[in-house]
């Protein structure tokens, strides 16, 4: 099998973009980029030194890998799209069963990065953990090739483990900057700004990476401190969907350590 060296990328998204940059940094050729939005297309294209593809058909050109990194739902539709291809198709989704591409391509799997992205920032992806599947052991050996050169930590998952692990990080990243979020919003209200916050959020952070968290939780819910509670949620009335998500977390939290 023909080691990995062009990677097209169907998709300009948070993913999209920084697997493009990263991968062109270490020394992979991104042979071309496609996006139903062309403008997006073009920019991704001009930033990792790119071509940009108004037709998605021609990704297969040249190319030993292609990444679908677009948003779940469509994952399946842009892979039908592709046309007929010999190399290998991955998708970057966390929740999608790698058999989406059965019947569609020969040679396909999964190349799933467990980190935030964002457009704006981009991430260096030199530590972030890489979950890989494929339809083969000679293309999963190529995916862990190709990989080993973005990052030191490289793993196997199938699509059960990785739905967990996606669950996971959404209640890891996205609900626990839900919760940064509403924090702001009542560090706001009380007067105060924000940094205020900001020794609480590293120091409960750092605890997070260095022990169990489970050790560490501290707050009135773990103390099962009701009349502290019952003051908070009465002080959110003007806020009645944050007094009933106070309410919900701190039940769990209290039964947690019953």
């Amino acid at each position: 099998m023909k080691s990995i060296k062009n990677i097209a990328i169907a998709g300009t998204g948070n993913v999209a973009t920084n697997l493009a940059r990263n991968l062109s940094l270490n020394g992979f050729n991104i042979s071309g980029i496609w996006s139903r939005n062309f403008a997006n297309a073009q920019t991704l294209a001009y930033s990792c030194g790119s071509v940009a593809y108004s037709e998605i058909m021609y990704l297969t050109i040249k190319a030993d890998l292609i990444i679908i990194a677009v948003t779940d739902s469509a994952i399946e539709l842009v892979a039908r799209s592709i046309g007929e291809y010999d190399g290998i198709v991955v998708h970057t989704a966390g929740s999608v069963n790698m058999n989406i591409f059965q019947g569609i391509f020969k040679q396909y799997g999964v190349l799933y990065p467990l980190q935030t992205m964002s457009k704006e920032i981009q991430v260096s992806l030199s530590e972030v953990p890489f979950f890989l599947e494929a339809s083969s052991e000679d293309t999963l050996l190529e995916l862990k090739k190709a990989t080993h050169i973005l990052s030191s930590k490289v793993y196997e998952a199938d699509s059960r483990q990785r739905m967990l692990m996606h669950t996971a990080a959404v209640f890891t990243g996205n609900y626990s900057n839900l919760m940064y979020i509403i924090g702001n919003e009542l560090i706001y209200l009380s007067g105060m700004q924000p940094e205020v916050l900001f020794p609480l959020i590293m120091e409960t952070s750092h605890k997070a990476v260095t022990g169990d968290p489970l050790q560490y939780q501290t707050g009135p819910a773990r103390r099962n401190d009701s009349i502290t509670i019952e003051k908070h949620i009465k002080a959110l009335a003007s806020l009645p969907e944050y007094a009933e998500l106070y309410r919900l977390l701190a039940n769990i939290i209290i039964k947690k350590y019953e």
